[in-house]
Formats: C-alpha cells, structure tokens, sequence
C-alpha cells in the first residue's frame, strides 16, 4: 500500500466513521478517490489533514469530515441529479459522480474551473462536468436538481439557488454570520408547499466572499 493509500485509509477511519459518518456508499467514495490528486505537488503531504484546505483565490477544500456528512446528509442513492457550488478543485464533484446519477459543479474562479474540469477528466468522470460560472445565481439553466451543495459557509441560502431544487429535493451547506459567529451545517427541504431546514451539526468553516453578510453602513 502507498504512502498516500494508507493515509487516506487513516482518514476514513479516524475522520469520517469516529464522526457518524456511516453510508457505506459515501465512505467507499471517499476510500477509492485519490484527494491528493487534486492539489499541487507541494501541498500533497497535506491530503488527508483533517481541516480545510487553502487553494488560494479565496478558496478552500472542504475539511473530509464536513464534507462526508453534508454528502451523507444529501441521502443519495444513484439517481440523483446534483448541483455543486464552489467546487474548487474538483475533488468533491468527483466524489457526487460516484454517489449520484450526473453533477454539475461551477467554478466562480476560471482558472480553477479549468484545471478542476482537467482533474474529473483524468479521473475518468464521464457523468460530472465543471463550468466557469457565478457561484450565487447556481446554475438555472439545467435545473431542477435532485440535490445541491454549497461548498462553504454562507450567511444564507439565496431564493435563486433554492428555486433550483426539484420538489423533495435537498440543499445543504453551513451557515454563518461571520467568522467570529459558530457555523451551522444544515440541510434544507423542499416540498410541495414550500422549504424547511433542519441543523445538522457544528462546523466553523470559512465563508464564501460572495455569500457573506454585505457590510451595513451607519449614519
């Protein structure tokens, strides 16, 4: 077994299942999707290091652990559609084509777009695609989605991004006011006769630029 194998063995034993983390169809995800594939070369050491990982530009990877139970939460069983939001390097998009039927995840970051699109197609992803596209209008033109993931805090989920799922379909994300307030994962709901949202766990992850609390001005 490789070095990076048995450490990726590791963070599924001592960061995902010693945190509830129990579908079995996410945790072969994770075990079978090479994370340090995704970085640059200087950084791979830092895989499996159970906190977020910095990409630069303002963005991150998800710590595993956060990651696997918004995923998890999400109760894919295959044949979902899914929206990825903020997918970075495109790590977690390559996880959502494993657990759902297609994914689609966009990239506010061209650049990142560009390389992260490069990383599904080396891993051979033939039913996910990452796009260059606003992280807060989502991604209309190809919903509804059975469920989407926005993969960072936010102060709250936009109408535009909830109006995308389809009826009973699920959002998850964490929500935070500010980096000096506790983040919330959460998951929310659409039915039939509107949205609901249930608190999931704690997380302080960093919060998207795009989706923070604009500063108010005081006269």
């Amino acid at each position: 077994m490789s070095v990076f194998a048995s450490r990726r063995r590791n963070m599924v034993e001592s960061q995902l299942r010693t945190n509830k983390v129990t579908d079995q169809r996410v945790i072969m995800a994770f075990e079978n999707v090479p994370r340090e594939n995704f970085i640059s070369p200087e950084m791979k050491g830092l895989a499996y290091i159970d906190e977020d990982l910095v990409l630069g530009r303002g963005r991150f990877m998800l710590e595993p652990m956060v990651l696997a139970r918004l995923l998890q939460a999400l109760n894919l069983k295959g044949g979902e559609t899914i929206l990825d939001i903020a997918a970075g390097c495109g790590y977690s998009t390559t996880i959502l084509s494993r657990l759902g039927q297609s994914v689609v995840g966009i990239e506010a970051d061209e650049d990142l777009a560009t390389a992260a699109q490069d990383n599904l197609i080396n891993h051979s992803v033939d039913n996910g695609v990452i796009l260059h596209a606003d992280h807060i209008s989502g991604y209309p033109s190809e919903a509804p989605y059975d469920a989407i993931i926005i993969e960072g805090a936010v102060a709250h989920v936009p109408d535009a991004i909830l109006d995308q799922l389809s009826d009973h379909g699920r959002l998850v994300t964490v929500i935070r006011g500010s980096d000096n307030t506790p983040g919330k994962a959460t998951i929310f709901y659409r039915s039939s006769t509107g949205f609901s949202s249930t608190v999931l766990f704690d997380a302080q992850t960093p919060i998207l630029d795009e989706f923070a609390l604009k500063p108010q001005f005081v006269f």
